[in-house]
């Protein structure tokens, strides 16, 4: 029997795809078709709307994390989490705006936050602020994975004379620096702000992470 001229399509062929239309800007379903080289009621034998991508895509990222977490805890565990979330924020930045709007009741969703609070709860965090601090981590991770989406500042586009501040700031970064690069450096300040530590504690802790196998 002949062999289809297409792979045929699948969950994980979808997810792929809108991995890739996603980076640089949003996408209709239309154009997920062509990307797939499929016709767009073939993939709503899959995935019904956009929002059941987003769906998905949480679904897969939250399996992942799962496994990322193993037997962690305190700070380790938290920042495993967030950074695992600004990573996959920053993957898909054109549906940072479908993600906030996701229903809470979704079972991936309240896992995630569970966690956080659990985690932040062990490191001594008052119940008062357990929600606040996850309101901030959810802001900041967001924002900054929308961000991706925006021009960037060009030294060259700015007044020396006009902006002289800012302009010494941008002449510290090559033109051509990838913003996910910043993350990390933003992640370890944001946790130790969170917790009123110091930021050496998360990079110390980053870093080991980093070197296990």
């Amino acid at each position: 029997m002949a062999r289809p001229l297409t792979p045929l399509l699948s969950e994980a062929r979808i997810l792929d795809a809108v991995r890739r239309l996603s980076v640089d800007g949003d996408f209709t379903l239309a154009q997920l078709a062509r990307e797939l080289d499929v016709r767009v009621s073939s993939i709503y034998h899959h995935v019904p709307s956009k929002a059941a991508i987003v769906h998905l895509l949480r679904r897969d990222w939250i399996h992942r994390l799962r496994e990322q977490l193993g037997e962690s805890s305190g700070r380790e565990r938290l920042s495993r989490i967030v950074r695992s979330y600004a990573a996959f924020a920053s993957e898909i930045p054109a549906l940072v705006p479908h993600l906030i709007t996701e229903p809470l009741h979704d079972d991936e969703l309240t896992w995630l936050y569970e966690e956080l609070a659990a985690t932040l709860a062990d490191l001594g965090v008052p119940e008062t602020r357990i929600v606040p601090l996850i309101g901030t981590i959810d802001a900041i991770v967001m924002g900054a994975a929308f961000d991706l989406l925006a021009p960037p500042f060009q030294a060259s586009e700015v007044s020396e004379d006009a902006h002289p501040r800012l302009s010494a700031a941008l002449a510290t970064l090559p033109e051509d620096t990838d913003r996910r690069e910043h993350l990390a450096g933003m992640i370890d300040h944001l946790l130790a702000g969170l917790l009123g530590e110091d930021p050496e504690r998360f990079i110390a802790a980053r870093e080991a992470d980093a070197s296990t196998p």
